[in-house]
């Protein structure tokens, strides 16, 4: 079983843009972290959730061995050229004698995914016996279309992972890339140009501990999409840059 939950936007004064007005903003949009407008929690009967909260602070996760990934569906499709992140994490994660993304030690800090529109589709017979994730991820698809996958920008805690890409061992409907590095607890700000741009149908947040057991908290202060639109030259995928994390940790 698996509940959606979704946040009840706060009311706001009502604003009118017109069409020329819109049009600019296509290019740079602003994810709302400051209430759950828009939002949906993915909570799953068997796992359970992280607390999650919203403030003037920003999106607020709070990890107790538990996973519920956080969905932004984009009420049109978008073509994503660039992301920019500011955050902070109050810990990190433990792997003892595992390496980070093995079975057992699947868990990140921050995992922001792309839903990628494509031809994929689920039959009856397939939904009958899809997982919940998956029933969900198809529901995101664009009207008349189908999904692809979820690409994930992964920031990872082990440094020789860092650039490393891999369709994900449990389902190829998943695929991610360990595009940043945290080694300390602190605050973090992290960017990412893509050579090509990825289309997404929607933003998918995996911050989770329920392999490890680990407790801390996550707050996402800032998601931008497209503020930067310079043509990265550094790698195939992506161009990536982050700052040094600062010990001032929220907890």
């Amino acid at each position: 079983m698996v509940v959606v939950q979704v946040f009840e936007p706060k009311s706001q004064p009502f604003r009118r843009f017109n069409k020329w007005a819109s049009k600019l903003m296509l290019a740079a949009f602003v994810v709302p972290l400051n209430d759950g407008s828009g939002w949906q929690n993915l909570v799953f009967s068997k796992i359970s959730a992280n607390q999650v909260s919203f403030s003037k602070q920003g999106l607020k996760v709070e990890v107790k061995k538990s996973a519920s990934p956080l969905i932004f569906p984009l009420k049109q499709q978008k073509e994503i050229y660039s992301v920019s992140v500011k955050g902070a994490v109050n810990r990190l994660i433990s792997f003892k004698d595992k390496k980070q993304g093995e079975k057992g030690a699947d868990d990140y800090v921050l995992r922001l995914g792309f839903v990628v529109p494509g031809e994929k589709t689920l039959n009856w017979a397939q939904r009958q016996i899809a997982a919940d994730w998956v029933l969900k991820l198809f529901s995101l698809a664009p009207k008349g279309a189908g999904v692809d996958h979820i690409y994930f920008l992964n920031l990872g805690q082990v440094a020789e992972d860092r650039g490393r890409e891999r369709e994900h061992p449990l389902s190829d409907l998943i695929k991610e890339r360990n595009e940043w590095v945290i080694t300390e607890a602190g605050n973090f700000e992290l960017s990412a140009n893509f050579k090509k741009p990825k289309s997404a149908a929607a933003l998918w947040i995996s911050i989770d501990g329920d392999d490890t057991g680990a407790k801390y908290t996550t707050t996402l202060q800032s998601i931008k999409l497209n503020d930067s639109l310079e043509e990265p030259t550094s790698t195939p995928e992506t161009q990536s840059s982050q700052s040094d994390p600062q010990t001032e940790s929220q907890d």
